[in-house]
């Protein structure tokens, strides 16, 4: 941070950070997530881990501001599909105070694990580079002070955007330079720096003083805001309490200079009155301004002419005293008190210029990925989408089972095609090769034995998953009772949470698909023997069924004939009609074009009403098929009231009547039939129902499985932690034997030859680490634990077994290989190594007579061999 030595133009330095591994974390979500475009966004990722690297030793010039909006934009575009948070992606940054240059040793550093640290700092560092950049340029150029201009604008607008859009939703400040007060200071100064740049360049470009004295009236203004919210922050030790002070004289110095030009407006009035009130007060805020600026710049008049401070105060003093000399002798006019007159024009030229959203060859690397929000939005609707295609197929099915029924119990249209009570019904043949043609009743016994075993691999995912979590919470109680306060990592029955609910509610599926299939295999049963008729060729299905007797029809009875058979074309039809719009209720095809409505609104609107999208989409897509579905429902109500009407006139006319045997057993064929149909329709669902489940029920055990293997890793590095603090605790001094022990030692004791090394040379002995029973031992197990947030997308529903339900498992952890354990900590078997070698710990590696016996403990140390 800097103060132009001339200009006096302040330019702010750019915050320090640590490197910060980008590439596991976001992979490790992405195969969680985004599986399916996993390698192609390993490439952006590598992308983005190189932008970051760039910017952290960034050029003070164009080309690294550019470098840090290109990676302030992929950043905030990344957010709402890849998301850095504690919860999900964890990455933590670091970065350094800008103001406090010790900041590694004074402690001004914040971390945080959230992108929206991330952001806030590469923004700051985009302001920091832009007023660089500005403060550098030539003012005494026309190019220079556009550019200064400019960039003073540009660092204005990005130092305004942290101070409103995302400082304000951190929960806290990391770093003082980041706080609102600091930031607010920052915007106004970086404007007030444009408009003096503007008005040098009023100056220089010669315009008139009406101009000047507005933009000079404007830059005074704004440094007086600086000046008023810098006072208020304490930063100590740092450059801010100069550029307060700079402030301060810029002020007075900016509206000194206007109130000389509005002299100078007066004089042509000839005001003289105001001119000397003007001159009068242009006098003191100048020569103010001097005094404020001595030592730290130069004040000086802008443009190409090296006027300075000094010179234009020694023009004004000769002014006022020319013009104080003509009131004297001439005008007599009284001088008016400045407040007495009419306020300074202003003309607020610089702004704060927005951040831009679009820089030229940049775009999002993950432009692919859909955005959490939207992916979400789009599962809520595939959910309601899913649940308004059941009830409308399942209206559907009860309604064409309902007619079947009906049909049946009146042995239509087998009863029209049976008038002999001889030949079989062709409806019934076409019925039975459809059947045959289907693998009949061998193949719906195939699918019934196959449902109980993909019913049980399912169970047995299930089961092994909760078993592990269970285990792993079991492990984390048992340390966490035997190391007490210090086993300070996070509960695992709080991170499991998730995990076991998600569990929970796919057992509560299985248990629902478990009854439907009850349901499916007693129906089953019941029409086994007609499906197994059905099956036979058409010279063993005419065996299968009783001969009647033939039957002969009145003039009545043959107008009932007719108009039965319109009715059951009628039937034949809207069975048709029906299947055609079950296609279409299924045929979805909407997924992309309900995605791209999300996004348009994720992007364009501040309030994110997907459910108001979703309500107005499925009601333009399926509000058609809605109501062609209650039209034709209405359609079967007419046709079964005039089929019975019809039906009961046939009855009443026939002279002979089938023999009961022969009309029950089409009956039991025609819904044996049915039967088949819905069988193999349920089977065929619940095979799908069950592999697709196997696969989200895969993805779940894995995802548990990556989080124990890295909560065994973080076990091990706290075990590793605890080991070496007890390892380097300082022993107990040893008590200071009796006097008589001493004396007994000296007056017994055998002349020795002299050790190498005696406590008064300087070497005092030290007791070893004593072994406690029970204690973690030091071994190496290395590793660390990164970020890890499993995220599933799975369907919401499956309309013949149940819905599905996403939640997010716990964050945090990534996948580490198993961990090594000490003894006695874990089950048997897994670390057999004694606690120390042979030979370690023997009586020899002490001096004799260092240390007297109790201070080890019984039998584990040879008995005491020093002289007595």
């Amino acid at each position: 941070m800097s103060v132009g030595a001339m200009t006096g133009m302040i330019s702010v330095e750019p915050k320090k950070g640590d490197r910060a591994n980008l590439h596991r974390p976001l992979m490790t979500f992405i195969m969680g997530a985004f599986p399916e475009q996993q390698e192609e966004m390993s490439v952006a990722v590598d992308d983005v881990s190189k932008m970051r690297e760039k910017i952290l030793a960034v050029e003070k010039s164009e080309k690294g501001a550019e470098q840090l909006l290109r990676y302030y934009l992929q950043m905030s575009a990344m957010d709402c599909k890849l998301p850095i948070n504690e919860n999900q992606i964890h990455v933590t940054f670091t970065w350094y105070d800008s103001f406090y240059k010790d900041s590694v040793f004074s402690g001004k550093r914040g971390s945080a694990a959230n992108s929206l640290f991330e952001r806030s700092c590469v923004l700051f560092n985009y302001a920091a580079v832009s007023s660089q950049i500005a403060a550098s340029q030539n003012l005494d150029t026309d190019d220079g002070l556009k550019l200064a201009a400019k960039y003073f604008q540009v660092a204005s607008g990005a130092f305004a955007q942290l101070r409103d859009k995302l400082v304000p939703t951190m929960q806290k400040i990391p770093t003082p330079d980041l706080s609102p007060e600091v930031l607010a200071s920052l915007t106004t100064l970086m404007q007030a720096q444009a408009q003096e740049c503007i008005y040098i360049k009023a100056v220089a470009d010669k315009m008139k003083e009406k101009v000047t004295c507005r933009l000079a009236a404007s830059a005074s203004d704004f440094y007086g805001d600086a000046y008023k919210a810098m006072s208020s922050v304490n930063l100590k030790g740092t450059s801010w309490d100069k550029w307060t002070a700079v402030c301060l004289a810029k002020q007075n110095y900016m509206s000194g200079l206007a109130a000389y030009y509005e002299s100078l407006n007066a004089k042509a009035t000839k005001a003289i009155g105001n001119e000397l009130a003007r001159l009068t007060e242009a006098n003191k805020l100048l020569g103010d301004a001097v005094k404020q600026s001595a030592g730290s710049f130069e004040c000086k008049v802008g443009g190409k002419s090296s006027v300075t401070g000094r010179d234009i105060l020694s023009k004004v003093n000769r002014a006022q005293a020319a013009a104080q000399k003509d009131n004297d002798f001439i005008y007599h006019e009284r001088v008016p008190n400045v407040s007495d007159l009419p306020a300074i024009g202003r003309a607020p030229v610089a702004k704060p210029t927005p951040i831009a959203t679009e820089v030229e060859g940049w775009s999002d690397v993950f432009g692919k990925l859909v955005p959490l929000n939207v992916q979400q939005a789009a599962t809520m609707y595939a959910s309601r989408k899913d649940h308004l295609i059941h009830l409308e197929v399942t209206k559907l099915r009860e309604n064409t089972n309902q007619l079947n029924s009906v049909l049946n119990q009146m042995n239509l249209p087998a009863a029209l095609e049976d008038l002999s009570g001889k030949e079989i019904p062709v409806s019934l043949i076409e019925k039975s090769g459809d059947v045959r043609t289907k693998g009949g009743l061998m193949t719906l016994r195939q699918s019934f034995d196959d449902l109980p075993q993909l019913l049980q691999r399912n169970e047995e995912i299930i089961t092994e998953t909760l078993k592990a979590l269970n285990d792993e919470e079991a492990s984390d109680k048992h340390l966490r009772g035997t190391f007490g306060a210090k086993w300070n990592r996070t509960k695992s029955e709080d991170l499991t949470k998730s995990f076991k609910e998600q569990g929970d509610k796919y057992q509560s599926i299985l248990t629902n698909a478990r009854n439907a299939d009850k349901i499916v295999r007693e129906k089953f049963e019941t029409n086994i023997m007609a499906i197994e008729i059905l099956s036979k060729d058409e010279s063993a299905l005419i065996d299968s069924i009783p001969v009647g007797g033939a039957q002969s029809l009145s003039g009545q009875g043959q107008k009932a004939v007719a108009s039965l058979k319109s009715f059951m074309d009628q039937i034949k039809l809207l069975k048709g009609e029906r299947d055609a719009l079950e296609q279409k209720f299924k045929a979805g095809g909407d997924t992309e074009e309900i995605i791209a409505k999300f996004s348009q609104l994720n992007t364009e609107s501040n309030l994110f009403n997907d459910e108001g999208l979703s309500t107005e989409h499925l009601e333009k897509t399926y509000g058609p098929l809605q109501a062609a579905v209650a039209d034709s429902i209405r359609q079967q109500d007419e046709l079964i009231a005039k089929i019975t009407s019809a039906n009961d006139e046939f009855v009443q006319s026939k002279s002979g009547a089938t023999s009961d045997p022969r009309s029950e057993m089409m009956s039991q064929l025609a819904a044996g039939y049915d039967a088949f149909i819905e069988l193999m329709s349920n089977l065929a669902e619940g095979t799908k129902f069950y592999n697709n489940l196997t696969k989200i029920l895969t993805a779940y055990q894995s995802n548990v499985n990556d989080f124990i293997l890295a909560r065994n890793t973080e076990k091990d590095d706290l075990m590793k932690s605890l080991q070496g603090n007890l390892a380097n605790k300082t022993p107990p001094a040893r008590p200071e034997p009796p006097q008589f022990h001493q004396q007994a030692a000296q007056s017994s004791a055998p002349q020795a030859p002299a050790p190498q090394a005696t406590a008064s040379q300087g070497v005092t002995p030290q007791a070893p680490p004593l072994a406690v029973p029970g204690a973690p031992q030091q071994y190496g197990y290395g590793g660390s634990v990164a970020g890890y947030a499993p995220s599933y997308n799975m369907p919401y529903g499956m309309p013949a077994y149940g819905g599905y339900y996403t939640y997010p498992g716990p964050a945090g952890y990534g996948a580490y290989p198993p961990a090594q354990y000490p003894p006695g900590q874990y089950p048997p078997g897994q670390n057999t190594r004694p606690q120390y070698p042979p030979g370690q710990n023997t009586g020899a590696q002490y001096p004799p007579g260092q240390y007297p016996p109790s201070q080890y403990p019984p039998g584990q140390y040879p008995p005491y061999t020093g002289p007595k």
